[in-house]
């Protein structure tokens, strides 16, 4: 099965999708998820970036993100998502997660400001506009808040 964006936009809904991230980040937090480190492959040639996202947690799948800021006429940041069978690892259904991704953002910001996600340091934090992660929007890794 494939889902594409207008799909997706269909079944997706922030009110499902805030309190199914409250409970991923608690999963996360309590060490229910096996979830690898993210793997960025740099694309040098085009200027841009492929990122390898797998985790498992009762549910198997990987997230496929492109990051190619200098695309004109399409979105910078292009995602698909790849769900599997957990028992036998066969396919399941393969999804544009552009708009996944953008909701999950939104969603996990929302959960941890409104304080029912896991507990932040002081040094630890994540900036949000219009549904996605500033320090993603500026290229791989991760932002510091200064002290």
């Amino acid at each position: 099965m494939t889902l594409d964006e207008a799909a997706v936009r269909r079944f997706l809904r922030m009110e499902a999708v805030i309190p199914a991230m409250e409970r991923a980040l608690a999963d996360f937090s309590a060490g229910r998820v096996v979830q690898p480190v993210r793997t960025a492959v740099p694309v040098a040639d085009h200027e841009g970036f492929l990122f390898v996202m797998p985790a498992y947690a009762g549910a198997l799948g990987v997230k496929l993100v492109t990051l190619y800021p200098r695309n004109v006429g399409l979105p910078t940041h292009l995602a698909t998502i790849l769900l599997f069978r957990p028992e036998t690892g066969q396919l399941l259904v393969t999804m544009d997660g552009r708009l996944i991704t953008e909701v999950r953002t939104a969603a996990h910001g929302c959960a941890s400001a409104c304080g029912t996600g896991p507990p932040r340091g002081p040094r630890q934090g994540s900036a949000v506009r219009q549904g996605r992660a500033e320090g993603a929007r500026r290229g791989p890794g991760h932002r510091r808040i200064p002290e």
